[in-house]
């Protein structure tokens, strides 16, 4: 099952306001909130920020919805979840940081209850 999305919250998108606005991170943002898109660009240029701000508005877009951030190592998906926790206002008992040495029991237990979820590509396929 899909979750529903929200109409009234998917005629605009936010942007948050303490961040600078760089035309080219609104363009890719844009981009990825209406179709596939895949983001390369050098470090320091905002690949963060344009996931932490397509994340944000699909959490409001779908409120029954899940997000997963998935990162190739543990310290890359801590410092993700800081820096998306800087951007965003999603509330942090929402926020789920998934990893192996996480009890079975209580992953469960996150999967149930929060809606962004940032783990590695190994842990979301034990799951």
């Amino acid at each position: 099952m899909y979750p529903t999305i929200d109409s009234n919250a998917a005629k605009y998108w936010i942007f948050p306001s303490k961040i600078s606005q760089r035309k080219y991170q609104l363009d890719i943002c844009k981009s990825a909130l209406e179709k596939n898109t895949l983001v390369c660009l050098p470090t320091g240029l905002g690949k963060t920020l344009i996931a932490a701000v397509v994340m944000y508005n699909y959490y409001h877009y779908y409120p029954e919805g899940k997000i997963v951030f998935m990162a190739p190592t543990k310290p890359l998906v801590c410092q993700q979840i800081k820096a998306c926790h800087d951007i965003t206002q999603i509330p942090n008992e929402e926020i789920a940081h998934l990893e192996g040495t996480v009890p079975v029991e209580e992953r469960m237990e996150l999967w149930r209850n929060c809606r962004l979820f940032f783990c590695t590509p190994q842990t979301f396929s034990n799951d």
